[in-house]
């Protein structure tokens, strides 16, 4: 019996072997590095004292940039068990705000799509914040490509809304050509939940600052923030979980990207 349809049950399990006895309120689905900011690591410092739940899709010792790095990609499979797990505790039925990132294989995003439907059934509200990490323009891709399409049939039809950069759109709206815009593309993307899309850090005014694209159904803004160059990486995990941050603190969106915009900046100093 699951703690859903016995309350009690996961009340009395928490009373005896939890620590932290605190309902939870955010379920993070992402990247775990040891070392590094990147990931989950970018975005839980944004989520404050929030209540998180972090599921790693990979481990890693640190960023694949330095010398060496070991990784450790966690089985589909398990991604699915676990987020049953979390369910039969009652957690999910806690839970305000679902948030994913990295997925290292089409795998793992179509275990969790299918993991999360009975969830998303009975908490139509619930709101579901996808980082389609996929890759960047000094960069290129950086997880198996074939994530991308998997992002786009499965998780965005279930998104609240959705965050790629540039060069994540250009991935994710590969399916119709005759998109040319960033607007109309990210429109495109806007499944039967979505609410919003922003595309993240295009440049403008020669490069002296940043855009963030907000798009909705009806309307879109573009927000210019100065630039601060920079080759760490990280900002866009960052920038997810403070634009989450604002929006569990009732924010609309656009304010919200305002709100993350200035959090990402300060932490470049």
């Amino acid at each position: 019996m699951t703690a859903h349809a016995d309350p009690s049950a996961w009340a009395q399990g928490r009373e005896r072997w939890e620590l932290d006895r605190r309902p939870a309120e955010v379920l993070l689905i992402g990247s775990q590095v040891a070392f590094g900011s990147v990931g989950m690591n970018g975005v839980l410092p944004q989520l404050g004292t929030a209540r998180v739940v972090p599921l790693p899709t990979i481990v890693l010792s640190n960023l694949p940039h330095y010398p060496s790095v070991h990784a450790a990609p966690m089985p589909a499979q398990w991604l699915a068990d676990s987020i049953r797990d979390l369910d039969a505790l009652g957690l999910l039925d806690e839970i305000d705000s679902v948030c994913t990132g990295y997925f290292a294989s089409p795998d793992q995003v179509t275990a969790v799509a299918d993991a999360l439907a009975p969830l998303l059934e009975r908490r139509a509200d619930l709101r579901v914040l996808v980082d389609p990490t996929l890759g960047d323009s000094d960069v290129g891709l950086y997880t198996d490509p074939a994530v991308a399409p998997a992002l786009r049939d499965r998780m965005l039809p279930i998104a609240t809304g959705i965050i790629p950069n540039g060069f994540e759109l250009g991935l994710l709206g590969a399916q119709d050509a005759t998109q040319t815009d960033a607007e109309s593309a990210a429109r495109a993307l806007l499944g039967p939940r979505a609410q919003w899309a922003v595309v993240s850090g295009g440049s403008a005014a020669g490069g002296r600052t940043l855009t963030d694209l907000v798009v909705t159904r009806d309307d879109a803004q573009r927000l210019e923030h100065p630039l601060i160059p920079t080759t760490v990486k990280g900002t866009g995990d960052a920038f997810a979980g403070a634009l989450l941050a604002a929006l569990r603190r009732g924010s609309g969106i656009t304010a919200a990207v305002s709100d993350a915009a200035a959090a990402v900046r300060a932490l470049l100093g």
